[in-house]
């Protein structure tokens, strides 16, 4: 569990995230939606320790973020498994050695027990066959799925999602939901998303924060965001329905 206390940040003396308070929990998708400009990535920063609030708290579980120490700060990224907006795979390793990237780091397993599970884990995301090629012979995908492979490698238990659906085709992106959906599931984890994909909402959305202008208007489930009474998260959901039809043609 992820638990966020009156969180402040802004910057050069411009308040991006006011007063952010809500609970990740285990086992769900839980999912930080909002337009573009509402703070939604500076709070996901600010959750995997890439910025530091200018005040509130953060905890792991019942541990203080801003209280670990060096030490304990490693141990605790060795907990977290992050999926990139754009996958970040290294253009010059093949697939395995991507995956295979952070146990070299984090682990003192031989060679071979890397593999192992480098391997289990492409098998986890339905990814057989590709160990020798290279990301940019696949396609944006499968990359994708390569991307969730790493950042289970380490078992984690909190997994990060950065628009994990940009640049896919509709029926891919569901793929991609259910996938990382069923692997919280399965292994338990703390997911957070962050995104503005209805589809994903809708699809794999068990707890959402909405935010606005840097401020958390709204909290609930996939189940009942068409039925908020919230005019600033109604006027989100319609904007993106809009678009998707136009883009339909309907």
């Amino acid at each position: 569990m992820i638990k966020v206390e009156h969180l402040y940040k802004g910057f050069d003396g411009t308040p991006v995230l006011k007063d952010i308070s809500v609970t990740y929990e285990p086992g769900k998708c839980n999912m930080i939606i909002g337009a573009s400009g509402s703070g939604k990535t500076v709070l996901l920063k600010n959750l995997i320790g890439l910025m530091e609030p200018d005040s509130g708290d953060i905890y792991y579980g019942d541990r203080r973020m801003s209280e670990l120490t060096s030490r304990e700060k490693m141990k605790l990224r060795q907990r977290i498994g992050i999926l990139f907006q754009g996958s970040a795979l290294f253009d010059f390793a093949t697939v395995i050695e991507n995956v295979m990237f952070p146990m070299e780091f984090f682990t003192d397993w031989s060679p071979a027990q890397r593999r192992e599970r480098a391997q289990y884990c492409l098998e986890k995301v339905n990814v057989i066959g590709s160990d020798d090629k290279y990301p940019n012979e696949l396609s944006g995908g499968m990359q994708k799925r390569v991307g969730i492979a790493r950042a289970i490698a380490l078992n984690p238990e909190f997994l990060f999602c950065d628009e994990p659906n940009s640049g896919l085709d509709p029926y891919t992106s569901i793929l991609i939901d259910r996938l990382i959906s069923d692997l919280t599931k399965e292994f338990n984890m703390t997911t957070v998303v962050n995104t503005h994909d209805m589809n994903s909402i809708l699809e794999i959305g068990d707890k959402i924060g909405f935010i606005h202008q840097g401020t958390l208007l709204w909290q609930g489930d996939r189940h009942s965001i068409l039925e908020t009474d919230c005019r600033e998260l109604r006027d989100f959901v319609c904007a993106n329905t809009l678009a998707r039809n136009i883009i339909e043609g309907r």
